[in-house]
């Protein structure tokens, strides 16, 4: 049985993924994220881009921070821009920590990531 819940949709050619946990803690638990996360990059490749949203999580183990290394490269290979947005201080303040804002796109919101991904576009036109 499935310990995380990722939550996915598509929004403007953006696949738009949300955790279902506040607390992203526990070696399990991210190793699972972690994988869900690397299963998704073949679904952003279709319109090259993905927006992690972190709305309503207010902590991340920095076991994390290694999961979301290995998904930005994952994209990279795969052409897929990541994007980040809806940190709380708490998650934001790791991410500074561990230098993933100089390595990681993040947006304050939702609708900031959109804009900042531009119009959308097929494969075929990259």
């Amino acid at each position: 049985m499935s310990e995380a819940s990722l939550l996915t949709r598509e929004t403007d050619g953006v696949l738009v993924v949300s955790f279902g946990e506040a607390r992203i803690a526990g070696e399990r638990l991210i190793q699972e994220i972690g994988n869900q996360l690397q299963e998704l990059v073949p679904q952003a490749a279709t319109d090259g881009r993905m927006l992690l949203d972190f709305s309503g999580v207010d902590f991340v183990s920095s076991l994390m921070i290694g999961q979301i290394l290995r998904l930005q490269k994952q994209c990279r290979l795969n052409e897929v821009r990541l994007k980040l947005c809806n940190l709380s201080l708490n998650v934001l303040e790791v991410f500074k920590l561990t230098g993933l804002t100089k390595l990681l796109e993040i947006h304050t919101d939702a609708d900031q990531a959109m804009e900042a991904f531009g119009p959308s576009e097929s494969a075929s036109d990259r």
